[in-house]
């Protein structure tokens, strides 16, 4: 998914059950937990952000980033060589903009139909909506920003319209996430090593070779001064997750440090305000309950989508054109109301179909594949002998005398795919593919039987078809 001031890619719980699932430390400032991704209770999903996004420690601090496992690979990535650019004032314009159109207030979505709104209607839109760290967090930015020369002055906004404001600014967001380093080879569609592997630096950057990793892999503490300091992909180590601890040291200097995954971006990222030695902070239970309701918040916008796929059949999609009704199956799900997080799941996930019966899902929100006789065993990232981290050779390629699949499509414009028939043996799998919209894709089953099916990229993500 490409980063965008609001979404167009990816039931509330109570605190206290989330509690109960969230790590707990008591106080002191041992140790405090950071969640990194995170599948929701009710249908299996993935969030590109970080709960919560905000934390204070103190130093000797242990920062425990706590991986959910979606099959999403994440990095923990910080460093002074890219905070800076993660901790500038217009991702956290982006952030709080797409956080506040998640939470219902009534903003214009950049990726829809025109609009007569200027950029000071959004600005007094934001200032009439209820108190909350985003409303807070969206104000200072663009106050930040304009101090900068790069936005009007609030007095000033009702001159520029809302879409001079985000022809403006969507290049400088490209900017902005080009600015760090990506753990991902655009060239060869797998991992750079450079970025991908651990890298720990006092001074300078990764090599500039993506296919030549850090000399310097071994972990020290976190002690603020590092140019770049990054987990690499963190390996799996089970369904119940993974975790990459940072220890601050004794010595750290107080101020803010910033981390991000460098698979999926600075939208991803968590800001560490380090307190004076002996300062009270927040107990682990204070932030896990603000990591619960960061959750709940972009959870909303995924639960209304959900619900309408399962109970209906079928969503209320918007386009350039205006909303449409679009119809299942599904496979995969995104809400255009909030842009970190997709419903990982096939709606509805049993179906029966006639043999050679056409099947066709709407396939969204991130790239999947649809793949039969599954191995029991499917590492999706494969760490070598050598060293080297890779994805799996066998995720994006389509198999089994699956037609071939087509590149990811930018866009408004759906793609249409047929990926032809399975013969009802072995493996055989459509291959990975996506669009900024969805996918149309076909496909058929020849021979009856009851076969189970999954996308090899997302593991929960499963269901079973039986053919007559």
């Amino acid at each position: 998914m490409k980063p965008k001031i609001v979404a167009i890619a990816a039931a509330l719980l109570l605190v206290a059950s989330a509690c109960d699932r969230l790590p707990f430390v008591g106080g002191g400032g041992e140790e405090r937990t950071v969640l990194v991704d995170y599948s929701h209770d009710e249908f299996a999903s993935f969030f590109l952000a970080n709960f919560p996004r905000k934390i204070q420690v103190t130093p000797g601090t242990t920062v425990v980033f706590r991986q959910t496992w979606t099959g999403e690979p994440h990095t923990v990535t910080g460093g002074t060589s890219i905070d800076k650019a993660v901790g500038s004032p217009l991702l956290k314009f982006v952030t709080a903009f797409e956080n506040l159109a998640a939470a219902g207030v009534e903003l214009p979505n950049p990726e829809g139909p025109p609009t007569d709104a200027t950029l000071g209607d959004v600005i007094e839109i934001v200032e009439e909506s209820e108190e909350s760290e985003d409303r807070t967090n969206f104000l200072e930015a663009y106050d930040e920003m304009a101090d900068d020369g790069e936005v009007p002055d609030r007095d000033e906004a009702k001159d520029v319209t809302f879409g001079e404001f985000v022809e403006d600014v969507d290049p400088k967001i490209e900017e902005a996430f080009s600015s760090v380093p990506f753990a991902f080879n655009e060239e060869t569609n797998d991992i750079a090593q450079n970025v991908g592997q651990p890298c720990y630096l006092t001074r300078g950057a990764p090599p500039k070779d993506p296919d030549k990793p850090c000399a310097q892999q071994e972990q020290p503490e976190f002690n603020g001064t590092q140019s770049f300091y990054s987990s690499g992909i963190i390996p799996y180590e089970g369904p119940q997750g993974n975790t990459y601890n940072v220890r601050l040291s004794d010595n750290i200097d107080p101020g803010k440090y910033f981390f991000y995954c460098a698979i999926h971006g600075p939208g991803q990222s968590t800001e560490v305000t380090v307190r004076p030695a002996g300062t009270d902070i927040p107990t682990q239970e204070e932030v896990s309950r603000q990591a619960r309701k960061e959750i709940d918040l972009g959870a909303k916008p995924l639960e209304k989508v959900y619900r309408a796929a399962v109970d209906d059949g079928r969503i209320q999609f918007g386009g350039p054109d205006g909303p449409s009704t679009l119809r299942g199956p599904f496979a995969g799900l995104f809400s255009q109301d909030y842009d970190h997080a997709v419903i990982n799941e096939f709606v509805p996930r049993q179906l029966e179909v006639a043999r050679n019966e056409p099947i066709s899902w709407k396939m969204m929100g991130a790239e999947h594949t649809i793949t039969f006789g599954v191995p029991r065993y499917f590492p999706i990232v494969q760490f070598l002998d050598n060293g080297k981290i890779r994805f799996n050779p066998r995720l994006r390629a389509a198999a089994g005398g699956a037609e071939k699949a087509p590149e990811y499509q930018d866009g408004p414009e759906p793609l249409e795919h047929d990926a032809g028939t399975y013969d009802g043996s072995g493996f055989w799998s459509t291959g990975s593919m996506g669009a900024d919209t969805y996918v149309d894709v076909t496909m058929r089953i020849s021979e009856p039987g009851t076969y189970d099916f999954a996308c090899l990229i997302h593991p929960p993500m499963v269901g079973k078809i039986t053919v007559t």
